[in-house]
């Protein structure tokens, strides 16, 4: 069986030197930008280079984290930022922000790109996609099944790291705003407060008592290790790098001794050990443990509903990690060889040990000279070779050739030692670097992603620099749940409707004829699931056969599977990005300028970095709550109203059956209409919408988004169109505010837009629209 790489955490240099000592293969840390823990101890960039050097040393590999989304002042530092490190042997970068790979891809050749669980890859097609921007291994989604990860490691030709310990998200990484429009923290840049480990009542259910429904139990994978191994897995990923060094040290200790007992004996491995059960469930863990999602879809059995706090450490294990794994030095077997003639110089050659054609090096010392009283014995010289404490080598093996006559200050002999050793260490070091290949996981052409053009899109100087491109008045967009709400937003002037897949239900084709007679101006848009996974191929045979109807005029992608579905289609109607794919810079623009037609700019970008982006193609949310988490874990499974689970019971179902498969349009429907509610502390609620047919939800923030008061200076931007999002509104709620925005983006006059302004009456939010995220 392949041997998985071991890839621990490090918050800071004690952290990184405990996971060597515990075995590590690689050590995954942050800088002092563009990281993910904004808040661990990081790495100054003396430190990244230290560390380089250590690990390469012990024959490690180091990867260093950027993986947050990147302003666009920020995008002209990444060079210099990255360049000592890449200069220094950097193994491979942990990149979120397309824009950023695609600019380092382009700086750095033969530096490995590693796709970032952040970019929520959840199936072979989000892999596929990431090869053109010279992605060779990719993080997916933590909620994927073991199935799912070995199609993905058997199908898409990249390495894969997973996930097997550590602190759990609710939402599919990368997509959670929850903290960044409660507290202006974002997680997308790395400072998460946590909204999720808080109470709430849910609503209705669980008697309206308070719990911690979003609150997961910590990842532990340690039983499944012989299966992640089968399943062909890259590199095993533990999460971390908020946590102190007895915790790191002691995780990947337990996890290297069961990776090399299942490598021995693959049949025979036995089970974990309850020394090393007792290590896993006393190290900072949040109440209890759980295998994840390797085993399961999801489930209230993963919630940490009664007490989301990490619970007390053994100090006992403590202890034995500090003086086991911390305190004893990390050695690298070493033969020193010296030569003590009187006449000649000192010669002494050291060599790595059991090495087949071992590293070796040599320096000359001071001239040895012919003992006038006491001459050197062999006990001495040996005495002196072997203090190498501090060094990293410890000698295994001294040889020496010398006269009996020979004399040499000990000081002379310590200096040598030194200097060989050191001479040994820089060269060994050197040998374990990368090897910079060109172009090692670029792959520019097309075929590599199954059809999808280059990535060099060519952008013009106008729009680069974000100016305003003349053009009409601005296109008004609105997103709809029903069918009440698509009529009110035709009726009151919307150029575009972004229709969701629930809509193709019942005799929805004669629904979309009727609106394209009434209303032939319009365009509809398929808008994709949020989530596309490998089970949902059939439900995509259903999207499919929609789209070949000609009834649809474009097709909104919000993932990177969904636009490399489209691909795969050769689709040729139009693209629009939802905001949910992250255009935060012009490269990123760059990357995707030949790939879409729409783009919606970002929700955490306040309205100056926003009105910086390219204006071609740029559409803007005005209306709508704002979706805060996608999750895999239900609220209605944990509030016992699974709707599968209800049939299940009833004896109408079998296991592993879909839900789509088992139920009808109409029940899938009622289902849609029963509405789940968050409430939090101060009482705000938070709406839930449970998608039964793809098996995920989306939280919304407590109160819409409403740019009312800021039309006209977004009409004077130059972007093109602006969007409304529209969840519970009723069909007369639609008209009121789909008429009031349409109003704004047309009229011209100051005192007309005051007036309508003044006709507002809903509660909400201007977001980041002000401020943007931190």
């Amino acid at each position: 069986m392949k041997k998985p790489e071991l890839l621990a955490p490090a918050g800071d240099y004690t952290c990184f030197q405990a996971a060597l000592k515990a075995g590590a293969d690689a050590v995954y840390i942050g800088g002092q930008r563009f990281g993910a823990r904004a808040y661990a101890g990081n790495f100054s960039d003396a430190e990244v280079v230290d560390a380089l050097k250590e690990a390469h040393f012990y024959g490690k590999r180091l990867y260093l984290t950027v993986n947050t989304l990147l302003k666009q002042n920020e995008m002209g530092e990444l060079e210099d930022f990255i360049g000592p490190f890449y200069e220094a042997g950097l193994d491979g970068v942990i990149v979120q922000d397309i824009g950023a790979l695609s600019l380092l891809g382009t700086l750095f050749p033969g530096l490995e790109l590693h796709a970032s669980t952040q970019m929520t890859v959840t199936d072979v097609r989000g892999a596929e996609f990431l090869k053109q921007l010279g992605v060779c291994r990719v993080v997916p989604a933590r909620e994927l099944t073991l199935g799912e990860i070995e199609a993905l490691c058997r199908e898409s030709g990249m390495e894969v790291e997973a996930f097997i310990h550590g602190a759990m998200c609710y939402c599919y990484s990368g997509q959670c705003l929850f903290s960044s429009l409660l507290g202006g923290r974002s997680g997308n840049r790395g400072r998460c407060a946590q909204p999720c480990r808080q109470p709430y009542r849910i609503l209705p259910g669980q008697n309206g008592q308070e719990c911690y429904p979003l609150s997961l139990k910590d990842m532990c994978t340690i039983e499944f290790i012989p299966e992640l191994i089968k399943a062909g897995i890259d590199s095993f990923k533990i999460e971390g790098r908020m946590k102190k060094p007895e915790y790191v040290a002691g995780v990947t200790s337990v996890y290297r001794r069961r990776i090399d007992a299942c490598l021995d004996s693959p049949d025979g491995a036995g089970k974990v050990s309850a020394s090393d059960m007792h290590i896993l469930s006393s190290l900072y863990i949040r109440s209890e443990i759980s295998g994840g999602y390797y085993h399961r879809h999801n489930g209230r059995e993963m919630i940490t509903l009664d007490q989301p706090g990490y619970a007390g450490c053994d100090e006992a294990v403590l202890q034995n990690i500090r003086s086991g794994i911390l305190e004893p030095e990390l050695t690298v077997p070493v033969i020193l060889e010296a030569s003590l003639h009187p006449g000649r110089p000192l010669r002494l050659k050291a060599a790595l040990a059991g090495k087949d054609i071992p590293a070796a090096v040599s320096v000359e010392g001071q001239e040895v000279q012919t003992a006038s009283k006491r001459p050197l014995s062999r006990e001495d010289v040996e005495k002196q070779l072997r203090r190498t404490g501090g060094s990293g080598f410890r000698a295994e093996d001294i040889r020496l050739d010398m006269a009996d006559n020979a004399f040499l200050p000990v000081k002379a002999l310590n200096e040598a030692r030194r200097q060989v050793l050191d001479l040994l260490k820089q060269k060994t070091a050197q040998e374990n670097g990368p090897v910079r290949t060109a172009n090692k996981c670029r792959t520019d052409a097309p075929a590599t992603a199954k059809g999808i053009p280059s990535c060099a899109a060519a952008v013009s100087e106008n729009t680069q620099k974000g100016s305003r491109i003349p053009h009409g008045p601005l296109s008004v967009h609105a997103s709809v749940k029903t069918i009440f709400q698509a009529y009110s937003c035709l009726k009151e002037g919307a150029d575009r409707l972004y229709l969701p897949h629930t809509f193709l239900r019942g005799d929805w084709e004669a629904a979309l004829k009727d609106m394209k007679n009434e209303f032939p101006g319009a365009e509809l848009y398929l808008s994709l699931p949020v989530i596309l996974r490998k089970q949902d191929e059939a439900r995509l045979e259903r999207l499919s056969a929609a789209l070949g109807t000609g009834l649809f005029d474009g097709v909104q992608a919000a993932s990177l599977s969904g636009r490399q579905w489209l691909y795969e289609k050769d689709w040729k109607g139009g693209v629009a990005l939802d905001h949910r794919l992250y255009l935060w810079n012009r490269e990123t623009y760059g990357f995707w300028a030949d790939k879409m037609d729409t783009y919606c700019a970002p929700l955490e970008l306040n309205r100056k970095g926003i009105y910086a982006l390219p204006k071609k193609g740029q559409e803007i949310l005005v209306y709508g709550r704002i979706p805060m988490m996608v999750t895999a874990n239900c609220i209605r499974k944990t509030a016992g109203s699974c709707l599968r689970e209800t049939e299940s019971r009833r004896g109408k179902t079998t296991a592993g059956t879909s839900c789509e498969v088992l139920h009808s349009d109409k029940a899938l429907k009622q289902a849609d209409m029963q509405e789940y509610r968050l409430l939090d502390r101060y009482q705000a609620e938070f709406p839930v919408e449970t998608d039964c047919a793809y098996c995920y939800n989306i939280i919304y923030n407590s109160v819409p988004l409403s740019l009312h008061a800021y039309l006209g200076e977004i009409a004077e931007s130059g972007a093109e169109a602006v969007r409304l999002d529209f969840l519970e509104e009723s069909g007369a709620q639609t008209a009121e505010r789909m008429s009031i925005f349409h109003r704004l983006c047309i009229t011209r006059s100051a005192e007309a837009a005051e007036l309508i302004n003044r006709q507002v009456n809903w509660k909400f939010t201007t977001g980041h629209f002000k401020k943007g995220a931190e």
